[in-house]
């Protein structure tokens, strides 16, 4: 999805009839001379700027856009994102990454309100988890952003902002999605948002479930995607004390559980193959501006998190080997293992690798904005702790682990306009992090120039930079793997460089817009893993050291067309190329400097449709040729591109004289199926990981939704 930038254009996107949820049919086009003032912004520069005046470019996702794609969650927004790719990583567990500029979840800042509320043990499933029904926008910026956000925001950052609702309103969505092998996937929201008769308080109550069967889409027995259940339950507090003033406090309950492998109607320990997690995830932000003039602001954030993780990695296999070692050894291992009588003793081996988690951050920020002439400056504190503690509570002969760090970080930028149509902002942040030698610097300096009343010009330079955090998803490979830093481990740097441009054609009369952008990323010291056992001294001890460097290239194209009245053709091409300086070694036959599973061509093309009560969409989702590599396999391959195509229609109406405003809607997603065609089936012994391409194979679903 490509945003629009320009206040102009804006104006012409207000010629569209907009689907009211109070009157569904045919609406009045606005006055086309309306000129509407674009979304305000906080994200590039953590002040309040318009899209088309910021500095720092933001890609904006507005509540209506992701419902009108049936969006439930943040993932199904990011699809629609130029350069952006969701994938899963697993077919036991249902690991899932954003990849965005090229890189894992693991360089992205995931924020609530601004706040870094999801630390790793929570990202590695993250963008399935996140609701987005009560979220008024969601703000993305590219590219290194660590001089605002600290740690991890190295490719970027993805920002989930709030409003206070300025209206009563009741909505429920109800969506049934008919998946490949007989399987199901339910999903429910509501929201209900009240300000209060003093219209100085205003509160959201909201909550989404999803419940998802597992799907084997080869017949071996064995998962392709797990069966999923998540609960989500939050409410959001806004009040306004004194006319400049206003505080939000929200509060966020999540339960989440997800199983792959295969009996799934058994525990985990009978299975031939099970891995299962259960997350119980609390959040708790409070946030309190004021604006003591318009010239001089303050801002005091905190936040806490905490997330208890009850998981399962494991064989029948391996608990049948090692029952029948601490045995004696009597017999055959396999008369050993069919033996009814030794049932109870592998079931015990099997449940000793539960393993049990906690883990908490808490962060605090405080920040003043003053603007003093031609300057708006802004400058901060920020400060975070995070603690870990891991058991087998099963299995005393493993050692409880326990981690905690702190990060203390000072920021300051300005914002100088140097004339009307230029902007130069640098900015400088200073860290000082417990996994981390020394004081880490991260530099920031951004432009913004218009030459003319149709163009927009941006250029940047940012360093990031990424510390050893206290978990990781490899901490738990093969049930009794341990991950160690190495001595002198040394944090991942980033320096990113973008050059992009915006072009609404006065020769179209602003119903066209272009855009291009450019981002450099060399990143060095990039964290790798050592399983050889060679420098650690034990095979199941596994140490985090620094790998090669590398570097990203990235070029961003898109283009929108407002076609006519209700008619929106909208598209972007993405070049990825990621390679690292020194090439490694695969697996048997391939060694490469390539990224694997990156595509270097992706691609997005969409065509929205409104016509009084109807809404329709047809999509386009475009995955390139990548390098695709499965460890266990010991196997690679070249892959074929992807074709996703998505189409969908949705009808308002009312019953009656009801003032209720019901949606229903039909749609298919992946239409063609376009999905990997090697998934390994040769069950209990399959390399799980060997997975690529589309995370979603095709599917027809009925939605239907309700507004009062």
């Amino acid at each position: 999805m490509i945003l629009f930038r320009s206040r102009i254009l804006l104006a012409a996107l207000a010629a569209l009839p907009a689907f009211s949820p109070a009157q569904p049919g045919p609406q009045p086009a606005a006055d086309s001379s309306e000129i509407l003032l674009d979304p305000v912004t906080v994200t590039g520069t953590r002040t309040a700027r318009s899209l088309s005046d910021s500095p720092v470019k933001t890609d904006v996702f507005t509540a209506a856009e992701i419902e009108s794609r049936g969006g439930v969650t943040l993932a199904d927004s990011l699809r629609l994102m130029p350069s952006v790719r969701f994938e899963n990583d697993c077919q036991n567990c249902g690991i899932n990454q954003i990849q965005l500029l090229g890189l894992s979840t693991d360089y992205t800042a995931i924020l609530f309100d601004g706040a870094p509320l999801y630390p790793g043990l929570a990202k590695v499933y993250g963008a399935s988890l996140f609701p987005a029904i009560f979220i008024d926008r969601i703000e993305v910026v590219k590219g290194s952003s660590s001089v605002l956000y600290g740690p991890e925001a190295i490719a970027g950052v993805v920002n989930l902002i709030t409003e206070p609702p300025t209206s009563p309103v009741t909505r429920f969505t109800s969506t049934l999605e008919f998946l490949p092998d007989e399987a199901l996937n339910r999903e429910a929201t509501f929201r209900v948002s009240r300000p209060l008769a003093n219209n100085k308080t205003a509160v959201t109550v909201y909550g989404l479930y999803t419940d998802r069967d597992g799907i084997d889409l080869t017949t071996d027995g064995f998962t392709e995607i797990p069966e999923f259940r998540n609960a989500v339950a939050g409410v959001q507090v806004f009040h306004r004390p004194t006319e400049t003033g206003a505080f939000k406090a929200t509060y966020q309950y999540l339960d989440q559980a997800h199983r792959g492998g295969d009996q799934l109607d058994l525990p985990e320990e009978k299975a031939r193959v099970a891995e299962s997690l259960q997350h119980q995830i609390h959040t708790l932000g409070l946030d309190w501006k004021n604006e003591i003039t318009p010239d001089l602001s303050y801002e005091l954030k905190g936040a806490y998190t905490r997330i208890h993780r009850d998981s399962f990695y494991g064989a029948r296999a391996d608990y049948e080997q090692t029952a029948y070692d601490e045995a004696g050894s009597p017999g055959t291992l396999a008369d050993f293992a069919a033996d009814p009588a030794n049932q109870a003793a592998i079931d015990a081996v099997g449940r000793r690798i539960v393993g049990d988690t906690l883990n908490e951050v808490f962060f605090i920020d405080s920040s003043v904005r003053r603007v003093l002439g031609a300057h708006e400056l802004v400058g901060g504190l920020q400060a975070r702790q995070e603690k870990l503690s891991d058991s087998r509570p099963n299995d005393p002969a493993i050692a409880d682990t326990f981690d905690q760090f702190s990060t203390y970080g000072v920021f300051v930028q300005d914002i100088w306009s140097v004339s009307r149509n230029f902007e130069i902002v640098p900015g400088l942040r200073a860290d000082e992090h417990e996994n981390v030698d020394g004081t880490v610097y991260s530099p920031r300096l951004a432009l913004r120039y218009e030459p003319a009343d149709d163009l927009i010009l941006r250029a940047s330079y940012a360093a990031g930079f990424n510390a050893p955090g206290a978990y990781n998803e490899d901490a738990h490979i093969g049930g009794t793997i341990l991950i160690r830093n190495a001595a002198g481990l040394r944090e991942e740097s980033a320096d990113t460089y973008s050059l992009g441009l915006e072009w609404y054609p006065e020769t179209f009369k602003r119903t066209v817009g272009l855009t291009s952008t450019i981002y450099y990323t060399r990143l060095a010291d990039t964290f790798d893993i050592d399983d050889s056992g060679l420098i650690s001294g034990d095979p199941d001890i596994w140490l985090r050291t620094n790998g090669p460097d590398s570097q990203i290239f990235v070029w961003e194209n898109g283009a929108n067309w407002i076609i006519a009245d209700g008619l929106r053709l909208e598209g972007s091409v993405s070049y990825i190329h990621a390679r690292y300086d020194t090439p490694v070694a695969r697996v048997t036959g391939l060694t490469t400097d390539e990224y694997i599973e990156r595509p270097e061509w992706t691609g997005l093309l969409s065509l929205a449709y409104r016509t009084g009560p109807w809404e329709t969409f047809v999509s386009l989702n475009y995955t390139g040729v990548m390098l695709a590599v499965g460890d266990e396999s010991d196997r690679f391959r070249r892959t074929d591109p992807f074709y996703e195509v998505d189409l969908g229609v949705a009808y308002a109406f009312h019953i009656g004289k009801s003032d209720t405003l019901w949606k229903a809607g039909v749609g298919l997603k992946n239409a063609f199926d376009s999905y990997q065609d090697d998934l390994d089936d040769s069950g209990e012994s399959r390399d799980p990981t060997y997975v690529y391409g589309p995370t979603r194979p095709r599917s027809v679903y009925l939605t239907l939704g309700a507004e009062f």
